[in-house]
């Protein structure tokens, strides 16, 4: 009976795992073949067998399977290695009573691996964390956090929520695909083009751009990568993507290398509304009169002055949005620079002023 694409590949990922996983040091290709027996097999030519081990390899790492590229003396990465302790999860253990039980790891375990322990309380977060990461909207990510609580669950028992939190999410976009291309193509490294709006200028403008990583910022999910025609990153919000194209040449090859010193987290961080944008920030400088607790909010958003008690300075991306938000403060607050902000808000405080007195 012959054996199915399906079966035959499944029976090739788990000999290259087991292979790789015998090995302490990095190995190359010929010596994974010899343990490998569909990587040597006479009836095909070697070019063909090592294209089937590099879509082996790029669809195990897609799986979550760490295999690495290592260098040998020459530079070229042409050896591969998987390490025990990136492959296989850390035990599970829940402390009771202030003390964690003892692991039982049988004859056959891997006893070099690490325990990780939770109280209680830590469960109850990790759980609520990673439900509430399964409501955000992108479907990867959901797929990710689910199979994450699964694993959990398999050695300790989960709290039990019957009301569980929910997450308001709105529609990110009216086509749910795109959240997950743009999670794909920062996946596989692969430069994306799109017409963005600009809410600033209220503009669609064609923009490509190597996609470094999404983030979810009071609730709505961003792109952040290089912007290719401005070489500058820039972030985008993925409501306003539309007519999105991922580069689709090169399947196996990324387009560019994210840089070293970028960290996704930075952009994570909850911020303001006249913080968040794809314009260059500005510095804008507040002089503050008032004593309320509302007012020294305010101040605590801004970096102090030098020799200035009175005031603070602001990183802004968007003005009007900033100029609505110090208009909130009833005249407690005023922009000293740029003219720009300063103009803006004089503008929105004479319109309010007109519109009220309508009213009255």
């Amino acid at each position: 009976m012959t054996t199915s694409r399906s079966v035959q590949k499944v029976q090739r990922w788990v000999d290259l795992i087991s292979a790789l996983l015998r090995h302490r040091f990095p190995v190359s290709f010929e010596s994974l073949a010899n343990e490998v027996p569909a990587y040597c097999d006479p009836s095909k030519q070697t070019a063909s067998i090592m294209r089937m081990f590099e879509r082996d390899k790029d669809e195990l790492r897609a799986l979550g399977v760490p295999i690495e590229s290592v260098p040998n003396g020459d530079g070229v990465r042409d050896q591969y290695r998987l390490r025990v302790n990136n492959f296989y999860l850390p035990y599970l253990q829940l402390v009771q009573d202030g003390r964690a039980p003892r692991a039982p790891v049988p004859p056959e375990g891997y006893r070099t691996l690490p325990s990780l322990a939770f109280t209680p309380d830590e469960l109850e977060l990790i759980v609520r964390a990673g439900r509430r990461a399964a409501q955000l909207g992108d479907p990867h990510l959901a797929a990710e956090a689910t199979s994450a609580l699964r694993k959990i669950a398999f050695d300790m028992p989960l709290p039990n929520d019957g009301a569980a939190e929910m997450v308001h999410v709105d529609v990110q976009h009216r086509d749910p695909a795109v959240l997950e291309s743009l999670a794909a193509a920062v996946r596989a490294r692969k430069w994306v083009r799109f017409d963005y709006h600009s809410m600033e200028r209220d503009a669609h403008q064609s923009r490509e751009v190597d996609p470094y990583g999404l983030v979810f910022v009071t609730g709505n999910w961003y792109l952040v990568g290089r912007d290719r025609h401005a070489d500058a990153r820039r972030q985008f919000r993925v409501r306003r993507i539309s007519a999105l194209v991922v580069n689709e040449t090169g399947p196996q090859t990324a387009d560019f290398a994210v840089p070293d010193e970028f960290d996704i987290s930075a952009y994570a961080q909850s911020r303001q509304s006249w913080e968040i944008g794809d314009g260059d920030a500005m510095q804008v400088v507040v002089e503050f009169a008032g004593t309320t607790g509302y007012v020294a909010e305010a101040e605590r958003l801004g970096a102090s002055v030098d020799g200035a008690p009175s005031q603070r300075s602001y990183r802004v991306r968007r003005p009007q949005a900033f100029a609505r938000w110090l208009l909130t403060l009833a005249g407690d607050a005023r922009p000293l620079s740029p003219s720009a902000v300063v103009s803006a808000w004089r503008d929105l405080a004479a319109r309010t002023a007109a519109l009220y007195g309508e009213l009255s």
